[in-house]
C-alpha cells in the first residue's frame, strides 16, 4: 500500500506517546490515503489529495458509485474520505466510513485501529478500547493497538491497565522509542523518578534526539534536585527544538535553582517568545527582572525558590 500524508497539527508530548505511536505506524492518524487499483474513476485522483477537502469531494465521487469498484477500491475509498474528515475533526462522519470499510473487509486490524482512534478523539473511549480489544484478539503482539488502549486507559483514569498494556508494548517492540517513552511518562507522574530515568535513558539509546524524552529525564532530576544534569537534559533539548517552550521554561528553571538569574532570565524570555501566552515564563521573568534590579541596586538579592517541579511533558 502507498500512503499519502495530510498535514495536521498535533503537538504530542510523552503523556501521548501511546496515541503517537499508533498514529505513526499506522493508517489512523487520518493523514494517510490507500492507493486505489485499476482506476476508472476520475474522482481517484482527488480520493488521494493532500487536501481534506479534496479528499472528501473526489472520494464522495467515487462513493457514489462504489458498486462498480473492486472490494480493494471501495476499502480505499471509504478509508481515504474517513481520514480526511478524521484530519478536519469531523470524527462522526470518519467513524461512519470507517464502518463501511469494514463492512467490505471485516479483519481489517488497520481499519479497526483507524475507527478506534476516531472513536478515542470523539471522546468515546469504551467503542474506541472494543476497537483496540478486537485488534489485540488477533494479534496479541499488536504494539500499535497495545499503545493506543493504554491511551485510552490513561484517559478513564486506569492507571494499572495503562501499565500493563505500556509493559507488553515494551515487550514487543525492539525498534520505536515511544512505549519506552510512555512507560517513563507513567512512572514520572509516579514520581517514581528512578524508573522513570531508566526508561527516558532507554528511549534515548534508540533515538538521542527525542526531544519529550530529554524534557522528561531532565524533569527527574530536577525533581532530585540534581540540577547540572537537568540543565544536561535540557540544553540538549533546546538544541534540537530551540522554540520548545517546555525545554526553554524548563532550562530557565533549572538555572535560577542554580542561582544564574540572568540566563534564567532570558531562558523566561524566549520561552515566552515561543508561546506567548505561558504565565510561568511571564512569571519567571517578572521575578528575575525584580531579583537582577535589586542585586545591581546594591541591595541584599531577595530569597528566591525556583519552582518544585519543571514543566512536565506527561501532563
Amino acid at each position: 500500500m502507498v500512503f499519502n500524508p495530510i498535514r495536521v497539527s498535533n503537538p504530542i508530548s510523552v503523556a501521548r506517546a501511546a496515541a503517537s505511536f499508533a498514529l505513526c505506524t499506522c493508517l489512523f492518524s487520518g493523514a494517510a490515503a490507500l492507493e486505489a487499483q485499476s482506476e476508472t474513476s476520475p474522482g481517484w485522483k482527488l480520493c488521494r489529495s493532500s487536501s481534506p477537502d479534496e479528499r472528501i469531494a473526489g472520494c464522495s465521487e467515487i462513493i457514489a458509485a462504489v458498486g462498480k469498484e473492486s472490494k480493494h477500491n471501495q476499502l480505499a475509498a471509504y478509508v481515504n474520505r474517513a481520514g480526511a474528515y478524521q484530519a478536519k475533526g469531523d470524527f462522526a462522519h470518519a467513524i461512519e466510513d470507517y464502518t463501511k470499510a469494514l463492512e467490505v473487509d471485516p479483519a481489517s486490524a488497520v481499519v479497526l485501529l483507524a475507527r478506534g482512534a476516531a472513536q478515542h478523539a470523539k471522546g468515546d473511549l469504551d467503542a474506541a478500547i472494543a476497537d483496540y480489544d478486537k485488534v489485540i484478539e488477533k494479534d496479541k503482539k499488536s504494539v500499535a493497538a497495545l499503545m493506543a488502549r493504554a491511551s485510552a486507559w490513561r484517559a478513564k483514569g486506569h492507571a494499572e491497565k495503562m501499565l500493563a498494556d505500556l509493559n507488553q508494548a515494551v515487550e514487543f517492540e525492539k525498534k520505536s522509542p515511544a512505549p519506552l517513552a510512555a512507560r517513563a511518562g507513567y512512572y514520572h507522574a509516579k514520581g517514581d523518578h528512578e524508573r522513570a530515568i531508566a526508561d527516558y535513558s532507554a528511549a534515548l539509546k534508540r533515538d538521542p534526539g527525542l526531544v519529550s524524552a530529554l524534557i522528561g529525564r531532565g524533569g527527574c532530576y530536577y525533581a532530585k534536585a540534581d540540577y547540572d544534569k537537568a540543565l544536561a537534559d535540557f540544553e540538549a533539548a533546546a538544541k534540537a527544538d530551540p522554540k520548545n517552550p517546555t525545554a526553554l521554561l524548563d532550562r530557565a528553571n533549572a538555572w535560577r535553582a542554580k542561582k544564574d538569574f540572568e540566563r534564567a532570565k532570558a531562558d523566561y524570555e524566549a520561552a515566552l517568545a515561543a508561546k506567548p501566552d505561558l504565565a510561568a515564563a511571564k512569571k519567571g521573568v517578572e521575578d528575575m527582572a525584580k531579583i537582577i534590579a535589586k542585586k545591581r541596586a546594591g541591595g541584599p538579592a531577595p530569597a528566591d525558590a525556583a519552582p518544585a517541579a519543571t514543566e512536565h511533558e506527561h501532563n
